[in-house]
Formats: C-alpha cells, structure tokens, sequence
C-alpha cells in the first residue's frame, strides 16, 4: 500500500486524471477500482471525499491557469489512460474465462474425489398409487444453506436452532415421509418440485468463514448428491417428478471485493442442476429442469408459477408486478423464499383467480442474520395441491424439527 503523498507525480498525475474522469461520469470505475488501481493506503470513501476537494480545485483555477493548460488534461495523458483502460478491460474478461475454467475444473476434480454419502435413512420403496390424474402435489422448497453450523439461541440462552449437515439430512427425510403421506392421502402420483435458492450458503461476507463446515465445491457436490438420493426415492415410489428451480444469492460466485449481481451467471446452483440431471439420467420417472436462471417459470395444471429468490432491494410486491408488466404475462403463482419464513401476499388479479405471492419457509431455519432481522421462523416446507380447472386446492404446511 502506497501514501498518497509518496506518490510520483507522473502517477499523482494519472490519480488526479482518473479522479476527474470518475466526478464527470466518463469513467465508471467505483472508488474501490481506483484505489486498488494505484495500491493506496486509503479507504475507498476517504479517496470519494478528497476527490471533492480535488474537483474543487481545478474548478476554482484563474483564467490564466487555464484547465487546457494543465499538464492533467494534456491529450497524450488522456490516451495512454484511455490505452491503459483498455488493457485493464481485457485483463477483466480474460480473467473472468479463466476463473470459469478453473472452476469447472475444480469441481470435475470434487466430483471424481467425493465420498458416497449414504442414503437418507429409513427409506422405503412404496406402491405405486394414483386415482387423480388432474391433481399435482407443488412442493416448495429452499434455504437449505447446506454447509453452515448454526447455533441460534433465545432470550435465555435456549437454543432456538441447531443446524449442520446431519441436521439437513434427516428434516429432508422427515420431508420426504410427510410428502408421501400427502401423496397417499390425496391418491395422486404427479409431484412438483420448486427449488428456490440458496442451496448452499456460499460466502457473501468473511464472517460466514467461522460458520462453514465445508468449501463453497465441497458443499455442492454434497448437496447435489443428498438431493439425488432424495429424489430417486420418489422415483422409486414410481412418482412423476419435474424438478425446477431458480438461483439464489448466496450460491453467487463472488470473487475478493466483488458485488451482488457482478458474476449473476457464475452461480453455484447451475451446478447443482447440472448435477442432478445428469446423476438421474436414468430414472424413468424424473425430469429436471437444468436451465436454473435468476427467474424461472413452471407450469402445472395449465397455472402458471413464476419462481425467483426473491432477495434485492425492491419489496416482493413490486417484483411480482414488475414481471407480469415486463414480460406480458399471466402469472398465477409467485414462489420465492430468502425470508426463511412463511407469509402470502396478494399480487392482483388473473382470469383464473387471485394472483398470489407465497414465500416458502426454509429447511435450516433461522440464522443469525435472519434472527437480526426478524425474518427467522421454523423450518419447513409448503405442499400445494393442483386442480386443473380449479388451481390451488389446498396447502399443507410441513415443519421440520
């Protein structure tokens, strides 16, 4: 790291020139961007704030000082930065193909190295049963945070929450046996299932390191894995399962110092789909859905199911409405999760009924974020029933322990 005051002035120069570019809108390089450029000992807004006085400055100069005549504003300095920009732009995008490549790479290496993970316990082969063709069971679910050792605690040091990968492993096997008994009762063999995001907690902030039981790859091939199992139960039961899914934002793959959103397409999640089409190639009665983007529609009984993570700065609200202006089109059904809780809002009106915006509650329950937020609640899951002609029949809730 290098004192502002011990710079050249061949760089003071180029500093001063990219500050200036940045306060007129030519550049659009963050404050982070410029002080990494020049390796300063600043904070990117301590740099933000001298740059007022810098702009200052140069505005406040005589006539006879004249800008043109600033050695700043010089058109072969203005080249070489506008060079210099271009090369740092190529450097970017190389550097973008090259974490991709490593990326994949790493995981093929996971892949071959993983342990078998046993199968979820007490599973059981059932009859197939099936009486209503026009009914589909929906079963929404997401948050699994696979990965994180949490510990939540309440008022009086009672532990509100545990949760790991043993944990994870056995409320999706009191999941699978609660979604069996939903299938018996209502005699139908067509299930759903809606992944929303945030499979794996990933790292969006260096606190998580000290709750992390594996790696960010360790943890997706895991995950993938446990969810083969899960759904090859189904298909064993002789189920019709489609599996769909969306990404989420902890599954974001985020480089050192990079922001929510900045590598949207590298996301853990397309793996995790990847992995579970090809691992389940060859059960007969399972389709997924690999294409897992930031939005994903589903339809079911001729109802349409719009499913997103829903994290971001807008209200849920205004993303549901959103969508159906931008892209022209009837959505039935909103299905999102990132609150770790149940709540439904309305969402308008359809030809077939109220639209409606239902956050499923997630399977690790609450964290400590969430906790901090209020957004924390049991964990669990949502069962819809389908009805062509009709819609949603009923829900059933399904908490986990």
């Amino acid at each position: 790291m290098v004192n502002m005051a011990d710079l050249t002035p061949e760089t003071k120069k180029d500093l001063i020139a990219e500050i200036l570019a940045k306060k007129s809108g030519e550049s659009d390089k963050d404050w982070a961007d410029i002080r990494e450029e020049f390796d300063l000992d600043i904070s990117p807004d301590t740099l933000r704030k001298a740059a007022v006085g810098v702009k200052l400055a140069i505005e406040s100069m005589e006539p006879g000082e004249g800008v043109e005549s600033n050695p700043v504003f010089d058109s072969s300095r203005i080249e070489k930065i506008k060079q210099r920009d271009l090369v740092n732009l190529a450097n970017e995008v190389y550097r973008a193909e090259s974490r991709s490549q490593l990326l994949r790479e790493t995981i093929e290496d996971a892949v071959g190295k993983v342990n078998a993970i046993s199968p979820l316990p007490g599973m059981k082969v059932e009859v197939r049963a099936g009486k209503y063709p026009s009914r589909h069971l929906v079963l929404t679910l997401g948050d699994f945070h696979y990965g994180a050792d949490i510990v939540t605690r309440g008022l009086h040091g009672e532990i509100l929450n545990k949760y790991d990968k043993d944990v994870f492993i056995r409320r999706l096997a009191q999941l699978r046996d609660e979604v069996i008994k939903i299938i018996w009762k209502e005699e139908i063999n067509d299930l759903d299932i809606f992944l929303v995001g945030d499979l794996i907690d990933g790292m969006l902030r260096q606190s998580q390191l000290m709750r992390l039981q594996y790696g960010i790859v360790d943890s997706t091939i895991q995950v993938s894995e446990v969810l083969a199992q899960f759904l090859h139960y189904f298909n064993e039961c002789g189920l019709n399962v489609a599996v769909h899914g969306c990404t989420g934002n902890h599954s974001e793959v985020r480089p050192l110092n990079a922001r929510a959103r900045d590598f949207e397409s590298e996301n853990m999640e397309r793996i995790i789909f990847w992995y579970l089409k090809s691992r389940l190639s060859n059960d007969q009665y399972i389709t997924v859905d690999d294409d897992c983007e930031r939005m994903k529609i589903a339809r079911v009984c001729g109802y349409t199911f719009l499913l997103l993570h829903g994290d971001g700065e807008k209200h849920i609200t205004e993303i549901a409405r959103d969508a159906v202006n931008l892209y022209n089109t009837r959505i039935d059904f909103f299905i999102c999760g990132h609150l770790h809780k149940e709540t439904e809002y309305p969402a308008g009106m359809m030809n077939s009924g109220g639209s409606v915006i239902i956050r499923t509650p997630s399977l690790c329950g609450m964290d400590k974020y969430a906790q901090s937020k209020g957004y924390g609640a049991v964990p669990g899951a949502l069962a819809i029933l389908m009805e062509e002609g009709y819609g949603r029949r009923c829900v059933y809730p399904i908490r986990l322990t």
